[in-house]
């Protein structure tokens, strides 16, 4: 029951904490945005909760007011710089625990796919958890995925495609990197992942970016790779 008390205050806390912050990236306000998460980590939202529910959230109705063309491009770019710098800032606050595996990740969108914000959240949580990670940005084409694949030999590779384009190359997407060789285990998160998509036994989807860690220790543990 308590734990149930303490997720319920950490979710409340969490929302009211996006809106402010969503208030600061919309004011440019690069100092208050990075308080909002320094004070988001000082009542106990751990680095995942402060990603999935403060500012993704927040970045979300920043786009949503982009498309709606109530500010403009210039603004969403700020807006993303920002959240990127606090991204990093939160990090470096959170720390990184003792190294509990030694295992390389690759993180990259699919051909298409320029939203990466999810991305380079993703890849924060999974160096924090200790991974090695190597981040290939958006837009990788999928010619190029085996040779990557086959030259870094990562033991995991996430992709994201939260635009339906770069979610009709999944399928595709994932023939490139599971034909590479090896056992790469892939994590497939973004709106634009097709639904009742057939999924190889190393495959995981994740629905939320604080679950990326979960997902990439369940593929290590069944690879037997640690």
């Amino acid at each position: 029951m308590e734990h149930g008390r303490d997720e319920f205050r950490k979710r409340l806390v969490a929302e009211a904490l996006s809106d402010r912050f969503g208030m600061a990236l919309l004011a440019g306000d690069l100092k208050g945005a990075e308080e909002i998460a320094r004070e988001a980590l000082e009542l106990t939202l751990d680095e995942a909760m402060l990603y999935d529910s403060v500012v993704r959230p927040a970045m979300h109705r920043v786009g949503v007011l982009w498309a709606a063309g109530e500010i403009s491009v210039a603004h969403e770019h700020l807006a993303t710089t920002i959240a990127t710098r606090v991204l990093v800032l939160a990090h470096e606050l959170a720390g990184m625990p003792e190294h509990r595996v030694d295992q390389r990740v690759m993180l990259a969108g699919v051909e298409g796919e320029q939203h990466v914000m999810a991305l380079d959240m993703a890849a924060k949580l999974l160096e924090s958890a200790g991974y090695e990670v190597l981040e290939l940005g958006p837009d990788v084409p999928t010619s190029a995925l085996t040779g990557i694949v086959e030259e870094h030999r990562p033991s995991l590779f996430a992709l994201t495609a939260t635009m339906p384009e770069a979610g009709r190359r999944v399928p595709i997407v994932l023939d490139s990197v599971l034909g590479a060789g090896g056992d790469v285990g892939l994590i497939l998160g973004g709106e634009g992942v097709p639904p009742g998509l057939e999924l190889a036994p190393r495959v995981s989807v994740v629905e939320s970016v604080a679950r990326v860690v979960d997902a990439a220790d369940a593929l290590v543990r069944r690879a037997g790779l640690n």
